[in-house]
């Protein structure tokens, strides 16, 4: 079983030939030296080695002096540090960028988010109000309907009060000019008239026609006004004015 001593001077040996120091090779060693030893026996020898030597496999250098090799691990220790340091400097830094977009992104999103709820309370608040509108819009119609009727009825009423002012002025025209003494046959009553009431009752859809004529006096005479009728057997009809 090799002592601390011994397990030492076989590491040197080996850092000193380039070959990694391992256990194996510092048993190799060791069994050429006759003293051999199991992994058990030379591993603790061999760490405490490592933490004496400063040694690092990764780190070794061959072909250099031994007193530099410590300066010179001491030195792509430092090297490394340094870059670690400059490394997290810069996650940091990537990391910060990162969070600030995140968070400018969760901003975004939480406006867009009030935005689309504020759209959508909106398009609720419309829809009601157009329903309402178009509850309100039924009675309107209804009631548009009742006022077209009425402007109907209102024109209608007018049109006739028209046409029985139009119709009385012409019965007193005939009245003026038809003797109270003499028969008058009716297509002579006609030419007593002036043209223009015949344009007049174009324009009121009457036309002034001897047929019309007959109708309208045969209302008067009914209601014992302005004229008499006489009618033969034929049908041929005169009048006269009535005696006042």
């Amino acid at each position: 079983m090799p002592d601390e001593t011994q397990v030492w001077r076989a590491a040197d040996e080996v850092r000193r030939s380039g070959k990694r120091v391992s256990q194996r090779n510092v048993i190799e060693v060791l069994q050429q030296h006759g003293r051999g030893g199991t992994s058990r026996e030379v591993g603790p020898h061999l760490l405490s080695w490592k933490v004496a030597r400063n040694y690092d496999a990764r780190l070794e250098v061959n072909d250099i002096p031994d007193r530099m090799k410590g300066d010179l691990v001491s030195f792509v220790r430092g090297l490394w540090g340094a870059a670690m340091i400059e490394a997290n400097h810069r996650l940091e830094a990537e990391l910060g960028r990162l969070h600030a977009e995140q968070q400018a992104a969760r901003e975004l999103m939480d406006e867009a988010y009030v935005e689309a709820e504020v759209a959508t309370r909106e398009n609720v608040l419309l829809r009601a109000r157009l329903a309402e509108m178009e509850g309100e819009v039924v009675p309107l119609r209804a009631r548009r309907v009742d006022l077209e009727a009425d402007v109907a009825a209102l024109r209608k009423r007018v049109s006739d009060l028209k046409a029985a002012e139009f119709w009385d002025r012409v019965m007193r025209a005939i009245a003026d000019v038809l003797p109270q003494d003499v028969w008058v046959p009716d297509r002579d009553i006609l030419r007593l008239l002036p043209a223009s009431l015949a344009g007049e009752a174009n324009a009121l859809g009457e036309p002034l026609t001897r047929g019309m004529l007959n109708k309208k006096m045969g209302v008067r005479i009914t209601h014992w006004k302005y004229f008499d009728l006489d009618e033969d057997e034929d049908g041929a009809k005169r009048y006269r004015r009535t005696a006042t």
